[in-house]
């Protein structure tokens, strides 16, 4: 892993990063395409997959143009710490990896993020097999 790629995981830049990116930001730098022309409903349903950068950057963005509570209590909710820093920007090949080496109060925390944020079934499986084992 490169020098980059550490600073980047570590927690505190990446909060930091989404939020001044979510301040400079433009609708097209967004991860949800045609953010502007989307209604509340549809952009706080996409939410649940971001990531915490990705979530800071999109409540910047909305708290300086709409400020819609819908949008701004959905990232609320959704906005916490990762299970592990870089969490997030990781696959589920390597979240399984990684599991192997964690003890059973990481593998339900994993859980539990994962049902909350991005619902992968491959993550889910691994840790119900960490679990059993």
């Amino acid at each position: 892993m490169s020098i980059v790629d550490k600073i980047r995981n570590n927690p505190h830049f990446a909060a930091g990063n989404g939020v001044l990116k979510g301040a400079t930001a433009t609708a097209t730098d967004l991860p949800i395409a045609d953010y502007d022309a989307q209604t509340t409903e549809n952009i706080a349903d996409q939410l649940r997959g971001c990531s915490q950068r990705d979530l800071r950057m999109i409540g910047t963005y909305e708290a300086e143009r709409n400020n819609r509570a819908t949008i701004v209590d959905k990232i609320a909710e959704l906005t916490g710490e990762e299970p592990w820093s870089g969490y997030d920007e990781q696959t589920v090949d390597s979240i399984t990896a990684a599991l192997a080496a964690r003890d059973d109060a990481t593998a339900h925390e994993v859980r539990s993020y994962e049902r909350t944020h991005k619902d992968r079934a491959g993550v889910l499986e691994a840790t119900g097999r960490h679990a059993s084992a």
